[in-house]
């Protein structure tokens, strides 16, 4: 079986740069669009909000919040099992 080396290069700003682009990237994009939808829920407009005809959101901070409870768990589990798989590695 061929393990992949998932250390940090420990030399060179390419290497290193290569390494963050192919490990984290997406998962910094992810959160990125997190954000994005978390801030246009605080800053959208009531009559915006008002077309969704929801009786559950009725104000764009509600948009942030249901925001934060279905996507922010994944990067915070993200960040968790990458931080828990790099203790496991250092015993």
């Amino acid at each position: 079986m061929n393990e992949k080396n998932l250390s940090y290069p420990e030399k060179g700003i390419f290497k290193k740069l290569v390494w963050f682009l192919k490990y984290h990237f997406h998962a910094l994009l992810f959160f990125y669009v997190w954000f994005g939808l978390f801030v246009s829920g605080l800053v959208a407009p009531p009559g915006r909000v008002a077309n969704l005809h929801s009786s559950l959101i009725t104000l764009g901070w509600h948009l942030s919040l249901l925001s934060t409870l279905v996507v922010l768990p994944w990067p915070i589990i993200y960040v968790l099992r990458f931080k828990l798989a790099k203790k496991d590695k250092s015993r």
